[in-house]
């Protein structure tokens, strides 16, 4: 009931009758006595609601739940579908998944292509390659992560860390390409 003038009424009721059942098991048959003990404990959690501490405990306790299961189901949802995208985007080289895509000759980890593309090592030692040409610099680095060029390492890394809770794929407000371009700089920062 959200009548709080009702149920008010009501355990006001049920006091009285509590009352009279505690008098008449007094004065009259100790049956009442009996009796009386049920309808006080109703008359107790009416005024319970009546005050609204009822409606507080419950608005805690829920608090203190955490997200419901519609929430979690969302947040699931919203997780599947950001992997999702990621496998589409990863997959988009022809059918060929993506560890596939790099090793013929597409972008690998450091910005370089893989042994059998154009800049490949060719059985050399990785270390003495060039620089790719598409390698971010040090410049657009440091404006990806919103820093100027005299923050150390230190202040690098902490920004970097608050950009990648924000811009995770798997994340509520996640960007996919956001989180690559904050990876790739952070990479060209970190070395």
């Amino acid at each position: 009931m959200t009548n709080r003038t009702i149920v008010v009424g009501l355990a006001g009721a049920f006091v009285g009758m509590t009352a009279l059942l505690l008098i008449g098991g007094v004065v009259l048959h100790p049956i009442a006595l009996a009796l009386a003990v049920p309808f006080g404990a109703v008359s107790y959690f009416l005024w319970y609601h009546a005050s609204g501490r009822l409606h507080d405990q419950a608005r805690r306790s829920a608090e203190q739940a955490g997200p419901t299961e519609r929430e979690r189901a969302r947040q699931r949802a919203r997780a599947e579908a950001n992997r999702e995208r990621a496998y589409r985007a990863a997959g988009t080289d022809g059918g060929r998944g993506a560890a596939e895509g790099r090793r013929a000759g597409g972008r690998g980890r450091g910005g370089a292509s893989g042994p059998g593309g154009p800049g490949g090592t060719g059985g050399r030692d990785p270390r003495d390659r060039a620089p790719a040409a598409d390698r971010m610099s040090e410049r657009e680095a440091y404006e990806t992560l919103g820093l100027d060029r005299t923050a150390d390492s230190e202040a690098v890394r902490r920004r970097y860390r608050e950009r990648a809770k924000r811009l995770h794929p798997d994340g509520e407000d996640g960007d996919e390409e956001g989180f690559k371009r904050l990876n790739e700089a952070y990479e060209v920062l970190k070395s």
